[in-house]
């Protein structure tokens, strides 16, 4: 559908450092439907901007869209908190970096189906395993007005760094890896020591709101690349 992002809105993304200002963008054409990104363009949505997925990615969520075979605009933002959670309750509360094994036993990626037919936008949705432990809460599910808040940006990339993919109008196509579901990855003792310490969170009553509030106190973007970790973080460095 259009774009409905004006000039006013995307400084207001950069005011609030949710977009750097090394990053350009380009405002779609008045009525232009389909995205056209030109060579270099990535198809970017302000409020996935606003819930941690900003450019350039953590090589974890870059690795993770590449398994499923996702482009942002597959996932709607409920989607990509479930990644930006994962990242802080990794990196905050059981101290390691995002744990691929850890991800694949505890969500799921599965089409989400409008009438019978995949959404052409917002086509995938990431769903907690139901067996899995982990912190108590769910995301309010937004409802179509997100996807008319697209423009596009060019991020600036290191030389060993690949260009963003070409963009893809339509569904995903559903993959094996969206099918074989809560694989088993890298040392078998290393998923069964994080659940147990996650059942712990779960007896502290730490719940998705105390996650939620790492990332709004610290103003921490989860799903960009950053120098430090969330467990190297010193409050009295600004």
């Amino acid at each position: 559908m259009p774009s409905s992002v004006t000039e006013e809105d995307v400084l207001k993304l950069r005011d609030a450092r949710y977009l750097t200002y090394e990053i350009s963008h380009r405002l779609p054409a008045q009525g232009q439907v389909i995205p056209t990104p030109e060579p270099g363009e990535s198809v970017v949505f302000g409020p996935h901007l606003c819930l941690g997925s900003p450019f350039p990615m953590d090589p974890f969520v870059r690795g993770l869209m590449f398994y499923y075979g996702l482009e942002f605009h597959d996932l709607a933002p409920e989607s990509i908190l479930h990644i930006s959670s994962f990242i802080v309750v990794c990196e905050a509360f059981l101290r390691t970096t995002p744990h691929f094994g850890l991800w694949l036993k505890t969500f799921n990626v599965e089409p989400k189906m409008i009438e019978g037919r995949q959404a052409e936008c917002g086509g995938a949705v990431i769903s907690k395993r139901a067996d899995a432990p982990w912190p108590e809460g769910s995301f309010q599910e937004e409802l179509g007005l997100w996807q008319q808040e697209w423009f596009y940006i060019i991020a600036p990339r290191g030389t060993r760094q690949r260009p963003p993919p070409v963009f893809r109008s339509g569904p995903p196509q559903r993959l094996t890896s969206w099918v074989n579901k809560g694989l088993n990855w890298g040392p078998s003792k290393d998923v069964p020591l994080l659940q147990d310490r996650i059942r712990g969170l779960q007896e502290r009553e730490i719940n998705l709101v105390v996650v939620a509030q790492v990332m709004l106190i610290r103003r921490l973007l989860p799903c960009k690349r950053r120098p430090l970790r969330l467990w190297e973080f010193n409050p009295e460095v600004p």
